[in-house]
């Protein structure tokens, strides 16, 4: 979903306007990436939580910072700018994905 929602921004007038749709791949993007590790069955299996929270908050909240260094090559093309309500979307998401993944662990070993 992060690459229409990306690319929506670019197609659809108006669209780019949109709060909710500037800052879907920000929301979208951390919750998704930590949900497939702790989904995982390898190395980052063993990890905590709370150790998985902040490996990937910091991986995301990196990624947003890069895209404050010039673009290299072929990614001069591409419109990437930072943004401060990236930032604030990623670490909303990371809480929310956090706030999930304890209360469905919580209730997954009850059973």
């Amino acid at each position: 979903l992060i690459i229409p929602a990306k690319a929506a921004r670019f197609v659809i007038e108006g669209l780019a306007d949109n709060i909710l749709v500037g800052i879907a791949p920000s929301l979208l993007g951390p919750a998704g990436f930590f949900f497939l590790i702790l989904s995982s069955s390898g190395r980052f299996s063993r990890l905590t939580l709370t150790q998985t929270t902040l490996i990937v908050a910091s991986i995301s909240i990196g990624l947003e910072f890069l895209q404050l260094f010039p673009h290299p090559g072929i990614l001069t093309n591409i419109h990437y700018t930072f943004d401060p309500m990236d930032v604030l979307a990623t670490l909303f998401s990371m809480a929310c994905g956090y706030l999930v993944a304890r209360k469905v662990g919580r209730t997954s070993h009850l059973d």
